[in-house]
């Protein structure tokens, strides 16, 4: 019997992101946020709504597989991957980021902002996979319900790691992370080098516009 044969091959596709304000010269964080698994861009970036419109500009990708949520019809999400071909998928998405932020007008590397970025739940591994292996070093990075992905060696990146500030945030009632020893996790983190700063609210797996803002506050040049 004869064996299939896997490829590959690289499409034109279209994806989409969206943006919350504009770059203005009183502009102080340019973020870049990514959704949980099953969530969409265009809902989860309400809850950047309430930041001031003249500091914060928002752009929130969209992970590119979408799917129904339930069942066969109703309500759409998004995946950023799965374990299928994940090197490839892994590569796709760092493109995706790219091609956003050059879409946007928007220099990771420019130090006249804060270069911020937050990943909520699934979207914390995408993030962290993202800016490592374009070497790229975030003023800060939001960890929101979700694990540091641990194909990412910050040792052998201490450039972009060491002293990173890193805000861990999760809600004392997450569904997921009953099982999950949170001392463990901090002293983890902390543990490779960064600058970490735990964050905890009322509430389960979601994101907290209060919380939210305690962050950005908290933000020093």
């Amino acid at each position: 019997m004869t064996q299939s044969e896997k490829s590959f091959v690289e499409v034109p596709r279209t994806a989409r992101y969206f943006s919350l304000n504009s770059v203005q010269p009183t502009t102080k964080n340019i973020w870049i946020v990514l959704h949980g698994y099953g969530q969409l861009a265009e809902y989860f970036i309400k809850h950047f709504e309430d930041l001031n419109p003249e500091e914060n500009f928002i752009i929130a990708p969209e992970g590119l597989s979408r799917f129904y949520v339930d069942g066969l019809m109703g309500r759409v999400g998004a995946s950023w991957m799965t374990k299928e071909d994940r090197e490839e998928e892994i590569k796709d998405q760092s493109n995706y980021i790219n091609a956003v932020l050059k879409d946007s007008g928007v220099d990771p590397t420019n130090t006249s902002y804060r270069f911020v970025v937050l990943g909520f739940s699934q979207g914390t591994a995408t993030a962290v996979r993202w800016f490592a292996k374009n070497k790229i070093r975030p003023s800060q990075l939001v960890l929101w319900a979700g694990s540091f992905p641990h194909d990412i060696d910050s040792a052998e990146l201490s450039d972009i790691f060491t002293d990173l500030p890193v805000h861990f945030v999760y809600g004392n009632e997450d569904q997921f992370l009953k099982n999950v020893n949170i001392d463990e996790k901090t002293a983890e983190l902390e543990k490779m080098g960064m600058k970490l700063k735990p964050w905890t609210f009322e509430g389960k797996h979601v994101m907290d516009k209060p919380t939210l803002a305690k962050i950005v506050d908290s933000f020093v040049p």
